[in-house]
C-alpha cells in the first residue's frame, strides 16, 4: 500500500516510506506524521519496500524488522548501498539489545520499540525532518555560493574595464582579463609586479595617491583621469613614440582594511576599477576641434579667432606691445564657383589656406571665417612695416598659379590692416576697422593691402561698401524672390504667399534683408529694388495663376520711399497691369510707420489701387502707432500681428498674449481679416485659433523658400507642416 498525504502549509519537503506488516499500525502511523512530511508511502511486505525503493529515493523510512517474507535488516542494508542519504528510523517490537546494537551498526537513525508512545514518534521524526532540512538548505547554500563565485568570475572578466588588486606594498595580486585588451599585459604577467609598471613616467606622483589608493568612502579615488603605459611602451620610447602608446582611463579605487569590532583594523591593500576612456577623449578632441575650427581648410573660426585676438590683446597691453588684425578676401571667387564648380572651389580654398600658412611667423593666427574670407592675427609686431611686409609676402606667394584638377587658377588676395592699440582697443572694432580697409583695397583695384585710417573710417564704411555692391546687385541678378505660405486656420489650405528679398552676395552667401534693406532705405536703392521684387512676384502669381493652381493672395512689400515717389500709382499699375488683367489676387503690405509719413498723401494713393482689386495690408500692427483713425480712413482689408508678440505666446494670459488678444479682437470689431506671423510653435497656433485669427504664417509650417519649392507646396494641397 502507498500514497501521498495530503499537504499542510507548514509541511517540509520531506519523502517518507513506511513499512510495517500491521495495517493498523500502519494507517494510524501515516495520520500521526500526515503534517510533519510532504508525502508517505507505505509497504505490508518486505517485496512491496524493495519495489518502491527501486522506483524511488525517500529522505526518511520508519522500518519494522519483523515482516512475513524478509527481514527488516536487510532492506537496511539495501537502503545503505542504493540510498545512502535515507535516514532510517526503527521501530520494532523485537526486545533484544543485539536487535537495536545491529539496527544502529546499519546506520538507523533511532531505534523504538513498540508499543511507543506517539509523542515520541512525532518527536523523533520531527528531529529527523529538521536536520535533513538544514542539510538540504546547508546544500542550497553551498550551491548558491558556488554559483555566485563562478558568476562573479564571469561577470569581472567580462567587464571591459579593468579590476585590480593590490596588497599593501603596492604590488598586484589579481587582475581581470580586460587588462589585455586594455594595456597588452596578461593577467599572470603583472601577478606580484608593482603597480608603477604600468604608470606613464610624468604620472608616478599623482598615481602615488589614486592608483595605490589608502582611502575609502567619500575620500576615495573617483573617476581620476590617468596616463598607462601599455606593454609594448618600452619599444615605442626607444622609437621616439611613446606618447602613441599611452593610454587615458578613468580610474576609480579605495583602500581596503580587516574589519575589527572597533572597525578598520589592517591595511590590506587597494581594489580599483580602470577603464578606457581613449576613445571617448579622442570624441571629445574631435567635437572640440570642429567647434573651434573650419572643417574645409583645418583652421580656426571665426570663435576661436576671437578668443586668441582677445588673449593677444590682454598680452599686448600688459607689455605695452603693438600688434596687427589682417582681414582677407579673396577676389572674384565667385567666378570660380560659378564656372568650374563648387568642388574645384573648396580645393581652391584649401591650397590657398595652405599657401597663406607658409606666409607667416610661429605664432600667427590664421582662420577662415566664411565663404573667401580670411582673417590674420600677428603678436608682437614692432612696427607696421611689419604687417605690411608679412600682406605683401601673401599678395606676392599668390602670383603663382594653384592648379586644381587640371585648371589653371589665379588667386588674387584684397588685405585690411587694422593694428592694436591705435585702430582699436576691442575686439569687434579691431575687426570692423580691418574689414572697412580690406573694402577700400578692393575699391582701389583688388589685389593689395590698405591700412585702416580715420579719413578712411570717415569716407568708407562697411555699411558704404554694401550699398557699393547692391547698386550692382540688380544689374548682376543676385538678388532673388522667396516665398513664405499663409496658412487658412480653418481650411489648412495656403491661401497666400508673402514675397520677400533675399540677396545671393557672391562672397556672404545668402545675406537676409535685415541686413541690407535699412541701407538700401537710407540709400534711395529701395525704391528700384521695391519695383524689382514687385514684377518679380507679379510675374510668379501669373505662372501660378495659369497653371491651374488654387487661387492665392500675393502679398508684396512696399518700403515708405516707394509710395512716396509722386508716380507711385502709375509705376504700380503699369508692373500690375503688365502681367495681369486687375489686381485681383495681389495684396500690398505696408507698415504703420510708412503710413505715419505721409498720411494724406497715402490714403489718396491706396485708394486707387483697392479700386484696381488690390487688397491693403498693415503689417508689423502694434509696433507703431496703432492709431484706429487711420484704419478708419483706410480701405484696409487685413492685419498682421507683428512676430514680436507672437514669439512669446505661452497660451496663458501674459503682457504677449493680452496684445495679441487685444489685437485680434479689434481687428473682429472692424472686420478685418487677421494674419499672425512668425508661429514657430504648435503652441502658438493652438492659442491664435482659439483668437479667432483667419491666418498664419511662419517656421511652424515654412521658411520662406525659393520658387519652385514653393510651387510644390501650392500643388500639395493641403498645408501639411515641413519637417
Amino acid at each position: 500500500m502507498h500514497g501521498n498525504a495530503v499537504s499542510g502549509t507548514n509541511q517540509s519537503l520531506i519523502s517518507l516510506l513506511i513499512v510495517e506488516d500491521e495495517p493498523r499500525y500502519l494507517e494510524s502511523t501515516r495520520l500521526l506524521l500526515a503534517q510533519y512530511v510532504h508525502s508517505i508511502d507505505s509497504a505490508l511486505t518486505a517485496t512491496q519496500a524493495y519495489a518502491l525503493l527501486a522506483e524511488r529515493r525517500y529522505d526518511l523510512a520508519l522500518l519494522d524488522l519483523r515482516l512475513p517474507d524478509g527481514n527488516g535488516h536487510e532492506i537496511m542494508a539495501y537502503i545503505r548501498a542504493h540510498h545512502p542519504d535515507c535516514r532510517v528510523i526503527v521501530a520494532s517490537g523485537d526486545s533484544q539489545i543485539e536487535s537495536a546494537i545491529q539496527s544502529l551498526r546499519l546506520g538507523a537513525y533511532d531505534y523504538l520499540r513498540k508499543p511507543y508512545e506517539p509523542e515520541e514518534l512525532i518527536k523523533t521524526v520531527r528531529n529527523v525532518v529538521r536536520k535533513l532540512q538544514l542539510e538540504h538548505d546547508n546544500a542550497c547554500m553551498v550551491h548558491q555560493l558556488e554559483q555566485s563565485e563562478q558568476w562573479h568570475r564571469l561577470l569581472v572578466n567580462a567587464s571591459p574595464d579593468v579590476i585590480y588588486t593590490l596588497d599593501a606594498d603596492g604590488r598586484f595580486t589579481y587582475l581581470n582579463d580586460s587588462i589585455e585588451g586594455t594595456l597588452g599585459y596578461m593577467p599572470g604577467e603583472l601577478i606580484g609586479r608593482d603597480y608603477t609598471t604600468l604608470i606613464a613616467a610624468d604620472q608616478l606622483e599623482i598615481a602615488l595617491y589614486h592608483f595605490n589608493e589608502r582611502r575609502t568612502g567619500e575620500r576615495a579615488t573617483r573617476n581620476f583621469e590617468l596616463l598607462l603605459r601599455r606593454k609594448d611602451d618600452l619599444l615605442s620610447s626607444l622609437t621616439e613614440r611613446v606618447s602613441d602608446q599611452r593610454v587615458v582611463v578613468e580610474l576609480s579605487s579605495m583602500g581596503m582594511y580587516r574589519p575589527t569590532s572597533l572597525g578598520m583594523g589592517e591595511f590590506l591593500g587597494t581594489y580599483g576599477v580602470v577603464r578606457d576612456i581613449s576613445a571617448r577623449k579622442q570624441a571629445e578632441a574631435t567635437i572640440t576641434f570642429q567647434a573651434y575650427h573650419d572643417l574645409l581648410t583645418g583652421l580656426p573660426n571665426r570663435a576661436l579667432f576671437k578668443d586668441r585676438l582677445g588673449q593677444a590683446m590682454v598680452h599686448a597691453k600688459r607689455h605695452g606691445q603693438t600688434m596687427a588684425t589682417l582681414f582677407l578676401d579673396m577676389d572674384r571667387f565667385k567666378v570660380v564657383n560659378d564656372t568650374l564648380g563648387h568642388l574645384v572651389g573648396d580645393s581652391l580654398l584649401q591650397a590657398l589656406a595652405q599657401r597663406l600658412r607658409g606666409c607667416l611667423r610661429e605664432g600667427d593666427t590664421l582662420s577662415r571665417i566664411g565663404g573667401d574670407e580670411f582673417m590674420l592675427l600677428l603678436p608682437h609686431i614692432r612696427t607696421r612695416d611689419n604687417a605690411a611686409y608679412i600682406a605683401q609676402k601673401i599678395i606676392t606667394s599668390l602670383k603663382q598659379p594653384f592648379n586644381i584638377e587640371g585648371n589653371e587658377i589665379y588667386a588674387g588676395m584684397s588685405i585690411g590692416i587694422a593694428i592694436f592699440p591705435d585702430d582699436g582697443d576691442n575686439i569687434e572694432l579691431l575687426i570692423k576697422h580691418a574689414d572697412i580697409a580690406m573694402y577700400h583695397a578692393k575699391d582701389q583695384g583688388r589685389n593689395d593691402y590698405k591700412f585702416f585710417t580715420q579719413d578712411l573710417h570717415k569716407s568708407f564704411t562697411g555699411r558704404l561698401a554694401i550699398e557699393n555692391e547692391m547698386r550692382h546687385a540688380l544689374e548682376k541678378q543676385e538678388f532673388e524672390v522667396f516665398y513664405q505660405p499663409q496658412v487658412a486656420f480653418g481650411s489648412q489650405r495656403i491661401r497666400g504667399m508673402e514675397a520677400l528679398i533675399r540677396w545671393n552676395h557672391p562672397t556672404r552667401g545668402l545675406v537676409s534683408p535685415n541686413d541690407f534693406i535699412p541701407i538700401a532705405e537710407e540709400s534711395g536703392l529701395i525704391t528700384p529694388i521695391s519695383e524689382w521684387v514687385m514684377g518679380a512676384a507679379c510675374r510668379q502669381a501669373k505662372l501660378w495663376r495659369d497653371s491651374a493652381l488654387p487661387p492665392i493672395t500675393m502679398a508684396i512689400n512696399l518700403s515708405a520711399r516707394q509710395i512716396e515717389h509722386p508716380q507711385f500709382v502709375e509705376k504700380f499699375l503699369h508692373c500690375l497691369h503688365k502681367h495681369m488683367a486687375d489686381g485681383t489676387g495681389i495684396e500690398i503690405e505696408i507698415t504703420e510707420t510708412t503710413l505715419m509719413r505721409d498720411m494724406d498723401g497715402a490714403v489718396s494713393k491706396l485708394r486707387k489701387l483697392a479700386e484696381m482689386g488690390v487688397e491693403i495690408s498693415i503689417d508689423d500692427f502694434g509696433t507703431g502707432y496703432s492709431s484706429l483713425s487711420y484704419l478708419k480712413k483706410l480701405p484696409i482689408n487685413t492685419i498682421k500681428i507683428d512676430r514680436s508678440f507672437i514669439h512669446d505666446l505661452t497660451g496663458h494670459m501674459n503682457n504677449g498674449s493680452t496684445i495679441v488678444a487685444g489685437i485680434a479682437a479689434m481687428a473682429k470689431g472692424l472686420k478685418l481679416k487677421v494674419v499672425a506671423e512668425g508661429v514657430e510653435t504648435r503652441e502658438q497656433l493652438d492659442y491664435l485659433q482659439t483668437l479667432g485669427c483667419d491666418t498664419y504664417q511662419g517656421y511652424f509650417f515654412s521658411r520662406p523658400v525659393q520658387a519652385a519649392a514653393a510651387t510644390e507646396l501650392l500643388t500639395r494641397g493641403l498645408a501639411l507642416p515641413i519637417d
